[in-house]
């Protein structure tokens, strides 16, 4: 058989695994979208490409002796693990995926035995946290758009996968002050009930997301807020979108990806020079890959922007829990019995403003607001002693005009003479 009829086997292949009823079950049964990708991609990629297996359907596959087909899956790590060098993570998305499929069509594995043979999860890196002028120098560098990215992630510890999912109809505009600064509360995974949390940005994310929105009217995009009720209209419009066309005015926004913006924050950070661009050179994806493990930074351009975030949460002293809440971590039976208001929450994540907010003019301009608050209240007691104390001395003053009439009245005026 020549190399594009076994292609063209594979791809007919492709097309009844995806119809059968037991890749269905198998799709149909994972709810986040992120895992069904992963998972479909690498059992079919590392289990039914095997040569072995693109001959057979989907029920012969399944008919096969479990032993051979734990014997199949301990040959695939062993061969992904020592010949493709492939990380641990992606071994583990594997075995995850296989054991979930046989699982779900009633094929039971013993998974003990085939996890013995992953070996342990070793990282080439500690990835650590971004320092405040980093973030500062590639928010330097970044449009609008890329701005909204870098500063919801650092302001929020959202991870980048949540982006693309954002729509105006999950931003909530809240005041915090009587200035007129305000923040905006975030529903974060909101199409998926078991992983759904509400968070808050910094009022200078806020200010960016504004200016954001601003540049997109500009360019024809119809945006608005609804004043009574604080709604945003159309609600389905994506928060983040791909580049509009600056000639011809973008009539249907389309999101973007979580993959091309953490290429635009890696692209950002060669441009700054807090990463260098490394020239990897391989027979496949899984060469390229390996290669590139040994190049792992400990800065990675979107985990750190998490870790910046729950640190500088963590050393304004914000309670522990509601921390946990505002990063979309599991909170334990926390989550059962502990249901603090919005207006808790939000007080709580003020106390980590500060620490959170990356340009220097809006933490001045905050002090400012705070300083000509304090001398607005300093003037007013000013004033309020004054008129206290001018009214007892006008008191005082009746009172000696008074004394004084009296003691004339006392003396005898010729006798003086």
């Amino acid at each position: 058989m020549s190399k594009a009829d076994s292609s063209s086997k594979t791809n007919n292949n492709n097309d009844e695994w995806a119809s059968h009823p037991a890749y269905r079950n198998f799709v149909n049964s994972l709810s986040a979208i992120y895992t069904k990708r992963n998972y479909t991609h690498s059992f079919s990629k590392y289990y039914l490409s095997k040569p072995e297996n693109q001959r057979l359907s989907l029920d012969e596959i399944l008919k096969k002796n479990v032993k051979l087909i734990e014997a199949e899956i301990i040959e695939t790590i062993i061969y992904m693990k020592e010949t493709l060098n492939l990380s641990f993570s992606t071994i583990n998305t594997f075995t995850a995926s296989v054991f979930h499929f046989f699982e779900i069509n009633d094929v039971i594995l013993n998974k003990n035995k085939i996890n013995k043979f992953k070996g342990e999860y070793v990282t080439n890196v500690e990835y650590r946290s971004y320092f405040t002028d980093e973030i500062y120098n590639i928010l330097s560098v970044c449009d609008e758009r890329g701005k909204v990215a870098v500063l919801l992630m650092a302001s929020t510890g959202m991870r980048v996968g949540a982006l693309q999912d954002i729509k105006l109809k999950h931003l909530k505009r809240v005041n915090v002050d009587n200035q007129g600064t305000h923040v905006y509360q975030v529903t974060v995974y909101a199409n998926f009930p078991k992983d759904k949390y509400t968070t808050f940005c910094t009022p200078e994310c806020a200010k960016i997301i504004d200016n954001y929105f601003e540049l997109r009217k500009r360019y024809g995009e119809n945006i608005k807020q609804d004043v009574k009720s604080g709604n945003w209209l159309p609600p389905e419009t994506p928060l983040l979108i791909k580049t509009f066309n600056k000639e011809k005015y973008q009539t249907r926004p389309i999101k973007i990806q979580s993959d091309s913006l953490t290429k635009y924050i890696v692209f950002k950070l060669e441009e700054i020079g807090l990463r260098k661009r490394q020239q990897i050179i391989g027979n496949s994806k899984e060469e390229r890959n390996s290669k590139a493990a040994k190049f792992k930074n400990e800065l990675h351009p979107c985990h750190s922007l998490q870790i910046f975030a729950v640190t500088n949460m963590q050393r304004s002293k914000i309670d522990t829990t509601i921390r946990e809440m505002l990063v979309g971590h599991s909170t334990g039976l926390d989550k059962a019995y502990y249901k603090p208001q919005d207006d808790e929450i939000l007080k709580e994540y003020l106390k980590a403003v500060d620490s959170l907010t990356i340009n220097n003019e809006y933490r001045l301009k905050k002090k400012l607001g705070e300083y000509e608050q304090k001398s607005e209240a300093m003037d007013e007691v000013r004033q309020q002693l004054e008129q206290k104390y001018e009214k007892k001395f006008y008191i005082f003053q009746e009172n000696i005009e008074k004394r004084f009439e009296e003691l004339l009245q006392k003396v005898d005026v010729q006798k003086l003479e």
